[in-house]
């Protein structure tokens, strides 16, 4: 019995790969929330979202990005101008 219950679970980890990045996110969630709460733990996953947002938007080569570049070195004085 204990045998087949593992060929079934070593089965499921074979075949089903984004039921192994659910399973491993969601144990990490979960261990993030029990260790730092809720809140932090939801701040950090939002910050982490909009990251990846952004990040895209650059990877794609967006005009958008391009564009808030621009308007912020117009608006900005020089001496925090990094790019």
């Amino acid at each position: 019995m204990l045998k087949e219950i593992a060929m079934y679970v070593k089965g499921l980890f074979e075949t089903h790969t984004n039921r192994k990045v659910g399973f491993v996110a969601g144990l990490a969630v979960g261990a993030a929330i029990l260790t730092f709460g809720l809140f932090a733990t939801t701040f950090a996953l939002v910050c982490g979202v909009i990251g990846l947002y952004i990040g895209a938007r650059f990877d794609d080569g967006d005009a958008l990005i391009a564009r808030t570049l621009k308007a912020l070195e117009e608006v900005l004085p020089e001496r925090f101008q990094r790019w």
